[in-house]
C-alpha cells in the first residue's frame, strides 16, 4: 500500500499528463467546432444563392458543406 505522499505525487503526475493533453487538443486548428462553424457558413451562403436563384452555386456550396461534414467527423 502506498503512503499519502506517494499518492499525492501520483495524482500530481496524472494531472500534469491530463493538462498536457488538454493543451494539445485546444491548440489544434481544425477542431470539431471550427469545422462545424465553417460548414454552417457554407450552408448559409448556399441558402443565399438559392434566394437569388443561382442554383449551380447553391449546389456547389452544399457539396462543399457535405464534404466538410465528413471532415468534421474525422476530427
Amino acid at each position: 500500500m502506498s503512503t499519502h505522499g506517494e499518492a499525492v505525487e501520483d495524482i500530481k503526475k496524472a494531472k500534469s499528463v491530463l493538462d498536457a493533453e488538454k493543451t494539445t487538443v485546444t491548440n489544434k486548428f481544425f477542431t470539431h467546432t471550427s469545422v462545424s462553424m465553417v460548414k454552417s457558413g457554407f450552408r448559409i451562403l448556399a441558402g443565399v444563392a438559392l434566394c437569388v436563384g443561382d442554383f449551380a452555386v447553391a449546389g456547389a456550396l452544399l457539396i462543399v458543406a457535405e464534404l466538410l461534414g465528413i471532415a468534421e467527423e474525422l476530427v
